[in-house]
């Protein structure tokens, strides 16, 4: 089983939401890429990368980057 994460795709979904975005295609391919290479996680985009690399740090500083 593999855990896909995503912050926001370019779908009809996310279409109020002006922050950035990846390519649905990307997160397919991604997603595609991680389960044939037998990883439990996939981290689809930077946003997510950023988010699970602040996990361990003091959740103050991710509030206080996030914020500006």
């Amino acid at each position: 089983m593999t855990g896909l994460h995503l912050g926001s795709a370019d779908t009809d979904m996310s279409a109020g939401y002006h922050g950035d975005k990846i390519d649905p295609a990307d997160v397919v391919r991604a997603a595609l890429d991680g389960v044939e290479a037998g990883r439990i996680e996939v981290l689809a985009d930077e946003w997510s990368a950023y988010v699970k690399a602040s996990l361990a740090n003091d959740p103050s500083d991710f509030y206080a980057a996030t914020a500006r």
